[in-house]
């Protein structure tokens, strides 16, 4: 006997096939449901405080970034501050420093010259025995007790010193009085007094202004107590006012002219 099998006929196939699908989109949302299920058994995810953490921690960050824009502008203003007082703190380091340089020059009230090379002879030799005076190691020097012998080189070096290599040397006996500095030709030095009076000048820096290295100053020629200079009273006036211009590198300064001061003349250029 033949056994005859029946075929599906098409539409049976299809709608199987969408039985089938239909099953299969059933079990990927029971699949998703169940996972759903396992994040809402999970104690973590639904956890109270995390809106307010998340608020606790963008304070924190607000706050950080406030502290650190405080710390960096009281660093700044520290360093303006620092920086304003050590503008002062130069500016006065520098009259000093001028002041100290000038001296040899005011102490023997020089008149005023246009360059260094026109200064008087005389001028150059006065400034530069008081320069090694009032600044030079004198105890190397040979002396008698009374007087100390320096040598014209000597002598020659430190008017360089004081007003370039351009300036004219003739030597010659200058000073008067108890300071006067005998030049002998015949051993090439001066014989300068072991102790010397300082009763003309010495200087205070009122102004400076500058153009890169060229310094002009109005010195003040302050008269000194007892023989001694030293810190004048804010009261007491200057004697009298000169302008000076000095060239100052970072190694040496030079004078270059000595001018005297006019009433009203403001220190600018």
């Amino acid at each position: 006997m033949k056994k005859i099998v029946r075929h599906k006929d098409k539409k049976d196939i299809r709608n199987g096939k969408i039985l089938d699908s239909l099953q299969g989109s059933v079990d990927e949302l029971e699949q998703e449901r169940d996972e759903r299920d396992e994040q809402f058994d999970d104690p973590d995810f639904f956890d109270s405080s995390a809106p307010m953490m998340k608020n606790k921690k963008t304070f924190f960050a607000i706050g950080l970034i406030i502290i650190i824009l405080t710390v960096v502008g009281l660093v700044n203003t520290v360093k303006f501050t620092v920086s304003a007082v050590q503008d002062i703190a130069n500016q006065t380091s520098l009259k000093n420093e001028f002041a100290a340089f000038l001296y040899p020059v005011v102490i023997i009230d020089t008149p005023a010259f246009d360059t260094a090379e026109n200064a008087p002879p005389s001028v150059v030799i006065h400034a530069a025995i008081w320069r090694i005076i009032l600044n030079g190691n004198t105890e190397r020097y040979e002396n008698d007790g009374s007087y100390m012998t320096i040598s014209e080189i000597d002598v020659e070096s430190s008017a360089v010193a004081l007003f370039g290599y351009g300036v004219t040397i003739e030597h010659q006996t200058v000073g008067n009085g108890e300071n006067v500095f005998e030049y002998n030709a015949s051993s090439r030095s001066y014989n300068v007094p072991m102790e010397t009076e300082r009763i003309t000048y010495w200087p205070r820096i009122r102004d400076i202004s500058s153009v890169g290295e060229l310094f002009s100053l109005t010195v003040e020629y302050m008269a000194p107590v007892m023989g001694m200079p030293g810190e004048a009273d804010e009261e007491q006036e200057a004697q009298k006012l000169m302008i000076y211009t000095v060239s100052r590198s970072a190694t040496s300064m030079t004078v270059n002219s000595v001018a005297y001061y006019q009433p009203g003349q403001a220190n600018e250029w």
